[in-house]
């Protein structure tokens, strides 16, 4: 069975509906996917109805946005079939709802750099869950014809480490999302090891609970899909894959069904 098991929706950070996905992964073939936004299941309910509609098996899913507060990096954890989402959806709103403010802050810096925006303009941008995300803005800049991509030089220079609008937010500990998923019925999966870095934590992360591991994702090169299924057969880790996609707000030209595994 072929799947796309990394997706993001206009809950989230994805600028696209889950309606539209759900049509454009049926009409691209797949026979099941998974809806993975940041950090919420809020989508979870419309997902299932739109898949039942489109004859298309959807997978509950969800990326929790953690960090190693060992080495301050972040640590990205999908979570699948969860069955207790109105817990997690708890823990997660905290850091959700600091995430939108560090982003509506953001907005006044811009605002004070002399471009022509606040946050009144962000409504006709955020997400279906009411948070405002980086890329909200970027695409609130792009429409005001200040730069043509979301991600590149206006994106650095606002965004970028030493980013003129970059603010502080809080990230959940990769160990509490790893006990919040199994705790909830879930089943944790390491995302994209290599974007942050994150296989010399497999160790810890297996002890603490982790069952799988990305081995397919648009920043995978076939020796890094070696490495990871090496990592997976000496750790007893199941692969899953998926392209990713986020729309308009994808980092990468990917669509769905570009990158799959099979269940």
């Amino acid at each position: 069975m072929k799947a796309d098991m990394h997706i993001h929706s206009s809950w989230s950070d994805g600028s696209l509906p889950i309606a539209l996905i759900v049509k454009i992964a049926k009409r691209r073939g797949l026979n099941a996917i998974s809806i993975t936004d940041h950090d919420t299941l809020a989508g979870q309910e419309e997902a299932r109805e739109e898949g039942w509609k489109q004859g298309l098996r959807i997978i509950p899913g969800i990326e929790i946005s953690a960090f190693d507060p060992a080495n301050g990096k972040k640590v990205h954890i999908l979570g699948y079939e969860i069955r207790d989402s109105l817990s997690v959806n708890r823990a997660c709103l905290p850091y959700l709802k600091e995430r939108g403010q560090a982003n509506l802050k953001a907005i006044d810096k811009i605002r004070r750099a002399d471009y022509l925006i606040d946050r009144a303009d962000m409504r006709a941008y955020t997400g279906k869950q009411g948070i405002l995300y980086r890329q909200h803005i970027m695409h609130a800049l792009a429409d005001r014809g200040y730069t043509e991509t979301i991600y590149g030089a206006l994106y650095t220079r606002l965004f970028g480490p030493q980013g003129l609008a970059t603010t502080k937010s809080s990230y959940m500990p990769v160990r509490e999302a790893l006990r919040l998923i199994q705790d909830c019925g879930g089943k944790a999966v390491l995302a994209h090891p290599f974007q942050y870095d994150s296989l010399p934590l497999l160790p810890k992360l297996v002890e603490w609970g982790l069952a799988g591991i990305e081995y397919r994702h648009p920043t995978q090169t076939p020796h890094r899909i070696q490495q990871v299924q090496e990592k997976a057969g000496r750790y007893g880790l199941f692969l899953t894959g998926g392209s990713d996609f986020h729309g308009l707000y994808s980092e990468k030209p990917v669509s769905i069904g570009d990158v799959v595994c099979e269940l």
